[in-house]
């Protein structure tokens, strides 16, 4: 009898370890999608700024990313009837992209 338990004891605990596993090899994949590579002599030198500065590179890449966002025109420019006319499948992205 206490081999039984000792057996479910132990069943138990790796599928917990294994649960486990999976839970962080997720988290790190959805952590490796998040990230941008960078030009490793951007980053030194972003680093040798930042250091200067009193601040993080972190810091420092996201202000000029709101920089970029602010003054960026990305606004769409509608598509003509003739360019749908010569172009069949922007009717269809067009459809795609229609909201309820």
């Amino acid at each position: 009898m206490a081999n039984n338990y000792k057996r479910f004891i132990h069943n138990q605990f790796e599928k917990a370890k294994s649960t486990a596993s999976e839970f962080i090899s997720s988290r790190s994949v959805e952590q490796d999608e998040d990230m941008i590579d960078l030009d490793p002599r951007h980053v030194d030198e972003l680093k040798e700024i930042a250091d200067l500065q009193h601040t993080t590179v972190q810091a420092i890449v996201n202000g000029l990313i709101a920089q970029y966002l602010a003054s960026a025109s990305y606004e769409l420019t509608p598509i003509s009837v003739d360019q749908k006319e010569a172009n069949p499948l922007l009717y269809l992205d067009g459809i795609c992209k229609q909201e309820d």
